[in-house]
């Protein structure tokens, strides 16, 4: 079998590995509270408006979110082919993390390092911080952005290696599409390429270089086209920029997210990386051991990449624990590099030593490296099983199970998977939490049509949704009530009768 047909054999077999740690069930738990959910919800109002420069939350402009709106124009694409739902919500965040594991693959491939690219990839896919929360199975911004920092790091040092000025564009192409799904913090890897390029004296030539020049060009007039727009459009938005992305996120703590300089480390250590930070540090000091250079070449950019950007987000007064996400490809391929090292090192050795003493070495090599494969392939089984039993389950935290029965309960009507079928709802607004929108666009999506009232506009013959226990004594000490559904503490109740006079104020319902 020729090298390329390997390489197209173990790409197709790992693409299968992948597919089914990331996609399975991928819009069976309801969308998480906060950032999710109010992506989601702008993401659908972009999808009805057509408005895709100005991103909106309850239809005015979002100056809360400022990042540009690459994620939501997917999730609206990904809208208009899959219907409104999670799963179309969360399906380009998936595909990203399924091509950012291919990426990690085709990028050892390109410099002949195949095995070091499936095993940085089988580490990346196996990385709990990756497929559990706030990354590759949400919507969120997070896997968008780690996708094209692996393409611009991996197009930036082929460039270095191989000195072809496509590459060179390449990498300014994806280093846009980067600032474009996060804003700032995609720019962050930049100052380990810069550092990385003056210790290898790559510096001069990429100065001296005129695609250099055509690329800082192409990312000037494309983000910064779309910085001026937006701000022509909607006065201010720069100021929340600054606010939101830059100085005042990292010179100042911004609603509460702190945390000491270690903080990263300890959920990278317990919680996003646990199956393989121990061989961390093992694997980047094997590798400065090889004699290979490159091996070192690509060791030492691979540990400036993390070091810089594990400083500037410790360094930042405003934490939170999804920041560290895109530390995780670099280590996976310090990782990868190292074990496959150790592979041909010990295979080289052996077959030296059998040549020594006389001996048919072919049965004897292949049990060595069957049984080296299985070593390192056994590394992955426990993180892979836990990802995919996780993943399979979808089974929402005990904690969380009362407060996501409101989103549930919605859900089930809309599908129409309730006890009654309903032709309009009333929705407090003094109860509403921002995970409610994108689930009221949904009813609406469905036919079932949404109101928002406070308690004064409530009257009898309504279904009001009712979601804890203060709004449920209030309401049924001013009316006779019918429970129609229920679903952990949420209800739909039927206003019978009042008990007593309303106090006569009156106001225009909202309809969404």
């Amino acid at each position: 079998m020729t090298d390329t047909k390997k390489n197209i054999f173990l790409f197709l077999l790992f693409s299968s590995v992948a597919l089914f740690a990331i996609f399975p069930r991928l819009g069976s738990l309801p969308l998480r509270e906060w950032d999710e959910s109010r992506q989601a919800a702008s993401a659908y109002e972009m999808y009805e408006s057509g408005n895709y420069l100005v991103a909106t939350f309850d239809h005015k402009p979002d100056l809360w979110n400022t990042k540009p709106p690459l994620l939501l124009w997917l999730q609206v694409l990904s809208m208009k082919i899959c219907g409104v739902g999670v799963t179309a919500v969360r399906l380009p965040s998936a595909l990203a993390m399924f091509l950012s594991s291919l990426a990690l693959f085709w990028c050892c491939v390109k410099l002949k390092r195949t095995l070091a690219g499936l095993i940085s990839a089988l580490v990346f896919v196996c990385s709990k911080g990756l497929l559990f929360y706030h990354c590759g199975r949400s919507g969120d911004y997070d896997a968008l952005m780690i996708m094209f920092v692996i393409l611009y790091c991996g197009f930036f040092y082929l460039h270095t290696r191989l000195q072809k000025n496509k590459y060179l564009i390449l990498f300014f192409l994806f280093l846009t599409l980067a600032c474009f799904a996060k804003g700032i913090q995609g720019l962050i890897p930049v100052g380990g390429l810069f550092f990385f390029a003056l210790f290898t004296k790559n510096l001069v030539p990429l100065l001296k270089n005129k695609h250099t020049y055509i690329g800082i060009l192409l990312f000037i007039l494309l983000i910064g086209g779309f910085y001026f727009a937006r701000e022509s459009v909607e006065p201010g938005y720069l100021k929340a920029v600054w606010h939101n992305e830059l100085g005042g996120r990292f010179l100042t703590v911004i609603e509460e997210h702190s945390g000491g300089f270690w903080y990263y480390w300890d959920f990278i250590r317990d919680i996003q990386f646990p199956a393989f930070v121990w061989l961390l540090p093992v694997c980047f000091v094997i590798n400065m051991l090889f004699k290979n250079k490159e091996t070192r070449k690509a060791n030492l950019y691979l540990g400036l990449l993390a070091v810089f950007y594990f400083i500037m987000i410790s360094l930042s007064k405003t934490k939170l624990e999804w920041y560290s996400l895109p530390l995780i490809p670099f280590f996976a391929s310090i990782i990868g590099l190292a074990l496959s090292q150790i592979y041909f090192f010990v295979s080289e050795k052996w077959i030296l030593i059998s040549a020594k003493r006389n001996k048919d070495s072919k049965n004897s090599i292949f049990v060595l490296k069957t049984l080296m494969l299985a070593i390192i392939l056994s590394l992955f089984y426990n993180p892979y099983s836990e990802i995919v039993k996780h993943n399979l389950a979808a089974k929402e935290d005990e904690n969380n199970v009362a407060y996501y029965s409101r989103v549930n309960l919605m859900k089930m009507i809309a599908d129409k998977e309730s006890q009654n079928r309903y032709k309009e709802i009333s929705y407090i607004i003094e109860e509403q939490a921002q995970l409610d929108f994108f689930y009221h666009y949904y009813m609406k999506e469905n036919g079932v049509r949404v109101l928002r009232k406070t308690f004064a506009d409530l009257k009898v013959g309504d279904y009001v949704q009712v979601n804890n226990l203060e709004t449920l004594e209030k309401i049924q000490q001013h009316y006779e009530t019918e429970e129609t559904d229920f679903l952990v503490q949420s209800r739909i109740l039927l206003l019978k009768s009042e008990k007593q006079e309303n106090d006569g104020l009156i106001s225009d319902n909202t309809e969404l």
